[in-house]
């Protein structure tokens, strides 16, 4: 407020009888420090001087705000059978989309505060009618079914007149009514993380169905693993084992203040590929044990600036990181070489090999905001192209090779080292492609992420200390 006197009217905290007048002088940082005065009047001694006197104080204070970030990345699986299989293990058989089904969903949106007021809704049932809060919505865990239960609602009643509405009505009823036998809780905060006041929810921008899907399934992966089998997913791998686990929670919207975090969480995935087209005699395939783990990309509110001129948030974060080996394996490698894996194991031929591509870490990025000028939506961008991690695992890997009785005489330890080395540097494309398609099915794009500032206010300020 500058120099300036202002009446205050009322204070927070205890209440002074009378106007005060109060100047704000900025402090270091986001404090400020608060100057106080108040003036006593006596009839009688005004006119010599003695019926005035002024009490001066400080006190720090500090603005506290609320903003809300939406992390926005989806991506399109390239393989359709990826996600096809990751969908009916969440959701069961009836669960998975179609092509269609997705860029449906990802064209719609809904507002939060309307999803919030159905799952109140939900609580107020569970509870025997009574009254639920926002509060309680931020606390609570709903299963996956009443997640989405809540999201068709919101479109019931354009359905009625909107084909388009109708048909996500329709696919979004099929995926919470999907039979799994999987009655897990998720925390809500895991999926939205609520703070502030009621009114604060009006700051998020609006989410897409698929967001929100994807927000669900990776909250589920923080509650436990899934395992999925793939039968010749691609040209090139004739099987493959994927189990995949989430290594912590992290909310894809946040309505909160500074250190709120929205992002994705860390995920490691190990796959078993059976790779076919080995030239070896006794030995056809072998099987490509990896372990990929994809660091936590998040962005973070560091600052809430609140000025004449409107708010301005700070946000620092990091795009998801990725990392590829050998994955380790409890089977018996060469003596002294515990960190190989066995690739072949066939007619007298054992073959084990080892190696690791992965991403140095990079500062996090700073991004700033200011919410209500047109300039929301800001990426996260690293330059990562996980295709040349697998290439790079192939050229830079090692291999041992063992051979006993017939093995001995079919072909060179060397000719089996590079025809392992042709094979693995082959399959490269078509295990990027399952892995990408993995990652687009929860929403990730290695070494990218869009972050959405839709909204910020700023409260009044707070007294960290009492005048004297």
């Amino acid at each position: 407020m500058g120099a300036g006197e202002v009446a205050v009217v009322a204070e927070r905290g205890n209440a002074r009888p009378g106007p005060s007048g109060v100047i704000f002088a900025v402090g270091p940082g986001e404090v400020t420090r608060v100057v106080v005065s108040t003036t006593t009047r006596s009839l009688l001694g005004t006119p010599i001087g003695l019926g005035q006197r002024t009490v001066t104080g400080t006190a720090m204070a500090e603005r506290s705000g609320v903003a809300a970030l939406t992390e926005r990345t989806t991506a399109v699986p390239e393989l359709s059978s990826v996600p096809a299989a990751i969908e009916a293990r969440l959701f069961g058989p009836a669960g998975t989309l179609t092509v269609n089904e997705r860029a449906m969903l990802g064209r719609a949106a809904f507002r939060v505060a309307d999803l919030v007021d159905e799952l109140t809704r939900v609580l107020s049932t569970r509870n025997g009618g009574a009254d639920a809060g926002i509060a309680a919505v931020a606390e609570a865990s709903f299963k996956p079914a009443e997640l989405l239960s809540a999201l068709a609602a919101l479109y019931r009643d354009d359905a009625r007149s909107s084909a388009s509405a109708a048909g996500m009505v329709t696919v979004i009823d099929r995926l919470a009514g999907a039979e799994t036998g999987d009655e897990t809780l998720l925390p809500f905060q895991g999926v939205i993380s609520l703070g502030g006041a009621d009114g604060d929810l009006t700051l998020a921008a609006p989410l897409r169905p698929l967001e929100f899907i994807q927000a669900i399934m990776r909250a589920r992966l923080a509650q436990s693993p899934v395992s999925v089998e793939l039968r010749s997913p691609v040209t090139g791998i004739e099987a493959a084992t994927l189990t995949l686990e989430s290594e912590e929670a992290s909310a894809a919207v946040l309505i909160g203040g500074e250190d709120g975090l929205v992002g994705i969480p860390g995920i490691r995935i190990v796959a078993r590929f059976i790779v076919g087209g080995l030239a070896i005699p006794g030995a056809e395939t072998l099987e490509l044990p990896l372990e990929v783990r994809l660091s936590s990309g998040n962005a973070r509110i560091r600052r809430i600036v609140c000025s004449q001129t409107g708010p301005e948030v700070t946000v620092t974060g990091r795009p998801v990181r990725a990392s590829v080996a050998f994955a380790a394996e409890a089977t018996a490698s060469p003596a002294g070489a515990s960190d190989y894996v066995r690739l072949i194991a066939a007619g007298g031929l054992t073959a084990w090999g080892k190696g690791r591509s992965s991403f140095a870490d990079d500062p996090p990025v700073e991004l700033v905001f200011r919410p209500g000028t047109g300039d929301t939506v800001a990426s996260l961008r690293t330059a990562i192209d996980f295709g040349n991690r697998l290439e790079r695992l192939a050229a830079e890997m090692q291999v041992l090779v063992s051979l006993d009785g017939k093995a001995k005489g079919a072909m060179s330890e060397g000719g089996i080292r590079d025809e392992i080395a042709r094979l693995i540097a082959g399959s490269v494309e078509p295990v990027d492609a399952v892995l990408s398609s993995v990652f687009a099915t929860f929403g990730i794009v290695p070494g990218k992420m869009d972050v959405v500032a839709a909204g910020a206010a700023c409260n009044t300020a707070t007294l960290l200390g009492a005048a004297k």
